[in-house]
């Protein structure tokens, strides 16, 4: 840009990439939001091992995208006068289990003042957007629970479309928030915490409710088991499968876990997320693809024998999957 004119764009991206990191430390306790995520990546975070790949600029300005989405949802619950407490720590230890801590994003609850709201939210410059949001859910509340609403945690999260509309077709909340959510209950011993997912591109909104004594408990203690035991012996835990199995939707897809791993140089050889992608994309494809000929009891060609050796070399067994995974109606017409 010419220096005689101003702009934004510079000094806006710059400062949003400015963000505090944590500083590197021995621990023995685990942070709620790190529940569900590889266990070799947590047992080098536990260890102070500097990250080979921390996030980039792009992933920073995502962090904060979805800071600015929970301040917004904040505004409304304070407004509305249902907001009880934010960033609230709390912490849960099983015997003889790593201890658990984490800070909810909201507690929200009791019976919201419509009328204190539109006065708040008159004296603010928020967009309408979100005032005729509000005024609706406000609404929805008082006919809905003339008593008001039973205190709650609240997870505020914002995904890309893709994200959304997955999770939206597999009606399942992300593991990761979903243990995180649940740590929220388990130490406070509360009946119920709602994850709340805005998608950043259209601002749809999906909630999902994470319940105490539910499955979510064996899966929460599994996990914290599994770490324990991992972090307690002086080996590195094995590295993450690149390529996963994705049961939901009966198809492979590429890890996440590696994608997005702080090691990712360290322990898979990439340099950045870009490159592993562009290497893992046209195999789950060429997978896929076949995995989808065997379904529809297509002839294998020699190629597609090549490929399944390829697969079986990775530790799937394909007999096992074409048995739990019927055609869809989706693949039989495609």
């Amino acid at each position: 840009m010419n220096k005689e004119t101003w702009g934004l764009s510079e000094v806006w991206n710059k400062s949003l990439e400015e963000q505090e990191q944590r500083p590197l430390s021995f621990r023995d306790h685990l942070w709620a939001s790190e529940l569900g995520k590889a266990p070799v990546d947590l047992w080098l975070k536990l260890r102070a091992v500097p990250p080979t790949n921390p996030p980039n600029p792009r992933s920073l300005r995502k962090f904060e995208a979805g800071n600015v989405f929970e301040w917004i949802v904040s505004l409304i619950l304070k407004r509305a006068g249902i907001l009880k407490e934010s960033q609230r720590w709390s912490s849960y230890q099983y015997p003889g289990l790593m201890k658990v801590t984490g800070k909810a994003d909201f507690i929200a609850g009791g019976k919201p003042d419509i009328r204190m709201f539109e006065e708040e939210v008159s004296r603010m410059s928020l967009p309408n957007v979100f005032v005729r949001a509000g005024e609706k859910i406000l609404n929805y509340i008082d006919q809905n629970f003339p008593d008001g609403l039973e205190e709650m945690p609240l997870e505020i999260k914002s995904v890309s479309a893709f994200a959304f509309e997955a999770m939206e077709k597999k009606n399942r909340s992300n593991r990761v928030h979903r243990l995180q959510a649940y740590h929220y209950l388990k130490s406070e011993n509360r009946p119920r915490a709602n994850i709340v997912y805005i998608s950043r591109d259209d601002l749809r909104i999906l909630e999902f409710p994470v319940l105490l004594n539910s499955e979510t408990e064996k899966e929460y203690h599994d996990t914290i088991e599994a770490l324990t035991k991992s972090n307690a012996l002086d080996q590195m835990p094995p590295v993450e499968k690149k390529i996963v199995f994705e049961e939901d939707y009966g198809k492979f897809a590429r890890n996440f876990n590696v994608g997005y791993s702080n090691y990712l140089t360290m322990l898979y050889g990439y340099s950045n997320q870009m490159e592993f992608e562009e290497q893992i994309n046209p195999i789950v494809s060429q997978w896929n693809r076949v995995l989808g000929r065997l379904k529809a009891g297509s002839n294998v060609t020699e190629k597609n024998k090549l490929v399944l050796e390829k697969i079986k070399e990775a530790g799937f067994i394909v007999d096992e999957i074409l048995s739990r995974f019927a055609v869809t109606k989706e693949e039989e017409e495609a």
